[in-house]
């Protein structure tokens, strides 16, 4: 008779490759500008290879120049208020030396991306961490319980994308584009971190310091009024 661990261990299993099957199903946007293949589609490689597939499996991208979730949320940057110069090297846009009235304002605009703003988590993974598929990112940063690491690393990867941090990523044009390529990369990273509980390091989510690469004039600051 199988002993109840076993069990558990089966159904566990068969969890995660439904999680993983779902992945074949996400649309892929190309937000890559290399020729580095989708997580999606190396997860989906390893999840669907038979004998007869001749195509080698992608390698997963290189994550690079993100900030972690100690900038955008848990660090206190981005509060109004804050002494800290961390919002000014995120954002060159702003100027190299811009009042303390124009960081707040900068800091609002982020707290309200981040606080209007969902995730867009796909409902397999959403299912398997019981929350909501509307779940905002200020709420994945605040979830407790199973998943709530995931959740915070895959805020954190859409707003390195949607803010344009990530090295190599094609992102804005437009406010649908950017949060298209935001969802992905945070899909990409949470299903990631769901399927192999050894990946998620800071190293492998790219938190390496870097600024946001987007120009002055694209749409995520068009509405800014900030006066120095």
């Amino acid at each position: 008779m199988e002993s109840n661990q076993s069990k558990q261990s089966r159904r566990g299993f068969i969890k995660k490759a439904a999680v993983g099957a779902a992945l074949t199903s996400l649309p892929v946007k190309s937000v890559w500008a290399t020729n580095s293949c989708s997580m999606s589609g190396q997860l989906s490689g390893n999840l669907s290879q038979t004998s007869g597939n001749t195509q080698p499996l992608c390698d997963t991208p290189i994550l690079s120049g993100g900030r972690s979730h100690g900038f955008w949320y848990q660090g206190g940057q981005t509060l109004p208020g804050s002494n800290g110069n961390s919002i000014k090297n995120v954002f060159p846009q702003m100027g190299s030396n811009p009042s303390n009235t124009t960081k707040d304002c900068w800091r609002t605009m982020v707290a309200t991306v981040r606080d209007t703003t969902k995730l867009g988590i796909n409902s397999s993974l959403a299912l398997e961490l019981n929350v909501s598929t509307n779940i905002t990112l200020t709420q994945a940063f605040q979830h407790h319980g199973n998943g709530s690491g995931i959740l915070r690393q895959g805020a954190t990867a859409y707003l390195n994308t949607y803010f344009e941090l990530y090295n190599g990523i094609i992102s804005s044009g437009s406010a649908a584009q950017s949060r298209m390529a935001a969802e992905e990369v945070a899909n990409m990273v949470m299903n990631r971190m769901y399927l192999d509980s050894g990946w998620g390091t800071d190293s492998d989510l790219g938190y390496t310091n870097g600024y946001s690469k987007a120009p002055s004039s694209s749409f995520l600051f068009s509405g800014m009024n900030c006066s120095s």
